[in-house]
């Protein structure tokens, strides 16, 4: 099988993360507004809940299916082997899960009272077997992933518009919603046969259980703090909370992926000069990794905090300024993921340290649990960003008491200092911004104009100097 250039698919994965958000973020201000914070909140609770029992129907096949494939793909009777013992595990941890699901909705009051929306997620839950992106990621085809899902987001779009009118049409938005990955699905299932064919014989094998538990604990724990908390707050609170609160979440999981985004890229790198006993260079690339993060986060951070309200309004109007203090909270989390991010794939992971991984994910999510339980019946959307904050900051030291144990790397923790004081004029920028211009659309266009320029004129002079 020919050999993609890690440019193209560099390119590629890009072009697909960019456009995932610019859709997502041209959908968003229409529909909070025409359902409102009530029933976005309601279809973000039913959605979440079904993603949450989605990771139990995938566990780690995401990742195990894209290792696995990568190391056969050259052997088309290996991949038709690797393939379809992947996909019979997935059906079968699938067909489980659905069962828990359906008597959970049938037996729980919290669900079942919103019982056709759960059946409609039902189908998300089955299809996403049949998605089997991790074979197009396995073999390299990042071109036909990126133009599909861009054509059907597109498609998804413009449905949107012309069939969401009015707030009796969320069970029609939460259909067009799940029916992106039917859609998805049905085209992958049907182009997947240009690349392998299902035998039979292998459907049933118990050779990738193992490792697909393994995997998959670790990514149901770190949903524990993303995922599940939206569900738990929907149990414990109403939905118009529910919609502060993924309100408020939408600006951090932009900049969470860009991060994943960034630090995906440079895993590879840093393998190999690991392999190459190479420390001068990683310990180089590290330090660059470090100070472009903090040099991005922080002053997207104090920005952010101070042009909540506006950035909440333009986003999804009047009605949610529940949303601005949970926002205001939520934002310090970038930094500690950005942290996290470099620490994590940069180091962790080239070093082969999953262990740690893991441990950092389970405390993490034990964390949640706990803070869950004892501040988000009473601060509700709050709550809820308090546990995210607390979670990640907990992973994220988790992750730095190991490194410096063990001295595993030097950590440049001083660009910290000089990031924060060199964000000092944009925030000031935006504070002004905020607080003398009403209109929320001008106020917020203005302070990202003049606060990236002032920011770009204390970089090009001083953080530079550092970088």
């Amino acid at each position: 099988m020919k050999q993609s250039s890690i440019k193209k698919n560099f390119a590629y994965k890009s072009i697909l993360t960019v456009s995932s958000y610019l859709m997502a973020f041209v959908t968003f201000p229409y529909v909070s507004r025409v359902l409102g914070v009530e029933i976005l909140g309601l279809v973000n609770f039913v959605d979440n809940t079904v993603n949450y029992f989605l990771l139990f129907a995938t566990m780690g096949i995401a990742l195990l299916g894209v290792r696995e494939i990568a190391a056969v793909k050259d052997d088309q009777l290996e991949r038709d082997r690797v393939f379809s013992s992947i996909l019979g595990l997935n059906l079968l941890f699938t067909f489980g899960a659905l069962i828990i699901y359906f008597s959970a909705v049938f037996f729980i009051p919290q669900l079942y009272q919103h019982s056709e929306l759960f059946y409609i997620g039902g189908a998300k839950i089955l299809f996403t077997v049949f998605l089997v992106e991790w074979l197009f990621t396995g073999i390299e085809h990042f071109r036909y992933i990126t133009i599909r899902s861009i054509v059907i987001k597109i498609l998804y779009i413009i449905a949107v518009f012309c069939l969401v009118r009015t707030s009796d049409d969320y069970k029609l938005y939460f259909v067009l919603t799940v029916g992106v990955v039917v859609l998805n699905a049905i085209v992958n299932i049907v182009y997947v046969r240009k690349f392998v064919h299902i035998r039979l014989k292998y459907i049933i094998s118990k050779k990738y259980a193992k490792q697909n538990l393994s995997l998959g604990v670790y990514s149901i724990m770190t949903s524990m703090y993303l995922t599940f908390n939206v569900m738990f707050l929907g149990f414990v609170s109403t939905n118009t909370e529910v919609g502060y609160y993924t309100t408020a979440f939408k600006l951090y999981t932009v900049v969470l992926s860009l991060f994943t985004a960034f630090t995906n890229v440079m895993l590879p790198r840093m393998s190999a000069l690991l392999a190459n006993e190479d420390k001068e260079q990683f310990q180089w690339l590290i330090n660059k990794s470090f100070s472009a993060m903090c040099m991005f986060s922080i002053p997207m951070i104090l920005c952010s905090i101070i042009l909540a309200p506006s950035i909440i309004f333009v986003l999804a109007g009047a009605g949610y300024e529940g949303a601005i203090l949970p926002m205001q909270i939520i934002m310090p989390a970038v930094l500690f993921v950005g942290v996290a991010q470099v620490l994590a794939v940069q180091i962790l992971m080239p070093m082969r340290k999953d262990g740690v991984l893991l441990i950092a994910s389970i405390t993490g999510a034990l964390i949640s649990i706990l803070i869950n339980i004892v501040i988000v019946t009473s601060l509700q959307s709050i709550g809820t960003a308090i546990v995210l904050v607390c979670s990640e900051i907990t992973v994220t030291c988790t992750y730095i008491i190991y490194i410096l144990r063990k001295r595993l790397i030097v950590i440049p923790f001083g660009i910290l200092g000089t990031s924060f004081f060199c964000s000092i004029p944009s925030a000031l920028v935006c504070y002004i911004c905020e607080k003398w211009i009403e209109n929320a659309f001008i106020a917020m266009g203005i302070a990202i104009v003049a606060a990236g320029i002032t920011w770009f004129i204390v970089w090009r002079n001083i953080i530079k100097r550092f970088l």
